[in-house]
């Protein structure tokens, strides 16, 4: 009679807890799968919502004409490279030796912390808007400080700098935060023992500080990657992936072909191919980890 109630316990407890995850699994159903399975479909329909009689199964012709007929595929395809990995780059290059800063012992530490997040928590639209502002040719704030009268935005010279340089911005705050935490748990006895051996500040920083924050470096790497690869908003804001296609990336070009041409089947095609080569990416960069692990 103990085992007996003991197991019926068991189960409401589990019954409870499967309550809770409930509204989790319903939206990832609802939200993410059905979507995705979705899209998979549509990508090998020729649908058109301008043409009714459309919607038939096609096969591979959508990736086909995109790979052979597209004349602005494969510069859109090159252009998220740049985009995902000039981000990044720039991100990781500020957020390290912001992070080393705050990890130190200065004056309002707290303070510097908090203001680090506000690109960050800033909803990206607002701060793509903001920066658009910035940007502008006639009345930004960057025209008035230089004195010049360049349109950062609508030059094919300057409009790549001006993106990457408001996606670092949005962005860095991520990777200041991570290796604040990688940092905080190095042991300081490396660091004391890396002293008796004679290492200076720039050694310890080579010799200690990196290899112990690798780990972090490399999974926030990744995170970065991925969030940059699918950042549609901002990229948005700022240019509609003009002029032209220049400036075009696929979560961009998915939204032009999908909700501008309303040609769906195309777009769900290119949504595939993005969500490949992510998740590809993805398997490779932590078998990579793996590996050196």
């Amino acid at each position: 009679m103990v085992k007996r109630s003991g197991y019926t316990i068991e189960r409401r407890k589990a019954r409870f807890a499967y309550a809770f995850l409930m509204p989790t699994l319903v939206y990832l159903l609802v939200f993410q799968l059905y979507p995705l399975i979705e899209s998979v479909r549509l990508s090998f329909t020729n649908l058109n919502l301008l043409n009714p009689g459309s919607g038939r199964y096609v096969g591979l012709e959508n990736y086909r004409n995109l790979f052979k007929n597209d004349p602005a595929f494969w510069r859109i395809f090159l252009n998220s490279f740049i985009w995902v990995f000039g981000s990044t780059i720039l991100q990781f290059i500020i957020a390290i030796p912001a992070s080393l800063l705050l990890n130190q012992n200065i004056k309002a530490r707290g303070l510097w912390r908090g203001l680090v997040m506000i690109p960050w928590v800033t909803p990206t639209v607002i701060m793509g808007m903001i920066w658009k502002w910035i940007y502008d040719g006639d009345f930004g704030l960057l025209n008035y400080y230089l004195g010049t009268k360049t349109v950062w935005l609508g030059d094919e010279s300057t409009v790549w700098g001006a993106l990457l340089f408001a996606s670092m911005w949005k962005g860095f705050p991520y990777a200041v935060i991570m290796f604040l935490a990688g940092l905080q748990g190095i042991p300081n006895e490396l660091y004391e023992a890396a002293t008796v051996d004679g290492c200076t500040g720039f050694k310890k920083f080579i010799y200690v500080t990196i290899p112990q924050l690798a780990p972090v470096i490399f999974m926030t790497g990744l995170v970065s990657i991925v969030i940059s690869w699918t950042k549609f908003e901002l990229i948005w804001v700022l240019t509609a992936g003009g002029p032209g296609y220049r400036t075009s990336v696929l979560p961009t070009y998915v939204y032009t072909k999908a909700f501008g041409s309303f040609e769906m089947g195309s777009g769900s095609a290119v949504a595939v191919i993005s969500m490949v080569f992510v998740a590809l990416f993805s398997i490779v960069y932590l078998r990579l980890f793996s590996v050196r692990e």
